[in-house]
């Protein structure tokens, strides 16, 4: 009677971690690649005004948006950039980047979708906003 006992409460050790072990990893695989999406989201962001600073300050100028999709694609972990484009007018810098990452993980596609996108549009001024004060004459030139 004993020996029953004992073999019951193996098996329920054994059912418990059935269930639990994969909930708990793909839990943990899910928070990693959260901590990846949003490190890669803020990078893209980052890259993104850096450059384009530099081309409204003239120290840049994208002819082609292959060139421009290189410089936004530096410092990523898992995303790859698969379309932009940055367009200068008279009074804004317009740029726009889509990166997508597919990570082919069964316990993380299980929580969430295999495919993920990334897509940033933003508009900046072309000009300093200290010229334009200056141009209006509200400041005086030195």
């Amino acid at each position: 009677m004993e020996l029953g006992k004992v073999f019951k409460m193996k098996g329920s050790y054994t059912i418990e971690a059935v269930f639990v072990v994969p909930v708990v990893l793909g839990l943990v695989f899910a928070m990693i690649y959260v901590i990846y999406y949003l490190h890669d989201r803020a990078v893209i962001y980052s890259n993104m005004q850096q450059e384009v600073i530099s081309v409204a300050e003239g120290r840049k100028e994208y002819k082609n948006n292959t060139r421009w999709q290189q410089d936004i694609q530096k410092n990523l972990w898992i995303f790859n950039i698969i379309s932009g484009s940055i367009s200068k007018g008279r009074l804004y810098i317009e740029s726009d980047i889509k990166a997508e990452c597919s990570l082919d993980i069964p316990v993380i596609r299980y929580f969430i979708n295999n495919k993920q996108e990334i897509c940033i549009e933003d508009k900046y001024l072309a000009m300093h906003p200290g010229f334009i004060i200056r141009a209006k004459g509200v400041i005086p030139d030195k």
